[in-house]
């Protein structure tokens, strides 16, 4: 029969091979769907003339930037912690998808003093707002809560 040792150092662990074995059936599943699709209309299984992977005028900065600020974000949770890493990078992504352009007016809010008038500052404001508290709350509900180890 078979059995799962459980060990609270080492729960993280459990999830993410299932996850990833889940994930991998449904692709090979995904995979069998489109071959039978392509035979029964006579297509080729992968179509090269003509393919393009991203639509015209992509936005760049969004993909590269959520990829670099993944690869960043887990060597930063090992230096930092899971909360102080987090929080950071929930705010880098809340900011690079509501707009860059918007650090331009944290100079200026300060500068004229006008911070809930002015309306970027106040969006990386509520951003900052978002971004602590839904790490705290991850973090106690998942950490205290559940006692579920985090990195």
């Amino acid at each position: 029969m078979f059995k799962v040792t459980y060990k609270p150092s080492t729960s993280h662990w459990i999830f993410p091979p299932i996850i990833m074995g889940i994930l991998a059936i449904l692709l090979v599943i995904m995979f069998l769907q489109h071959l039978v699709k392509c035979k029964k209309e006579g297509r080729p299984l992968f179509k090269v003339k003509g393919y393009r992977f991203f639509v015209e005028n992509w936005d760049k900065v969004r993909l590269l930037g959520t990829l670099g600020l993944l690869i960043v974000y887990f060597p930063a949770m090992e230096l930092m912690g899971f909360l102080p890493a987090s929080i950071l990078f929930v705010f880098l992504f809340n900011v690079l998808f509501s707009g860059i352009e918007q650090l331009a007016s944290i100079p200026v809010a300060f500068k004229t003093r006008q911070f809930w008038s002015n309306p970027d500052f106040r969006s990386l404001l509520i951003s900052l707002i978002i971004s602590v508290v839904s790490s705290i709350l991850i973090w106690f509900i998942f950490g205290q809560v559940f006692n579920i180890t985090l990195p």
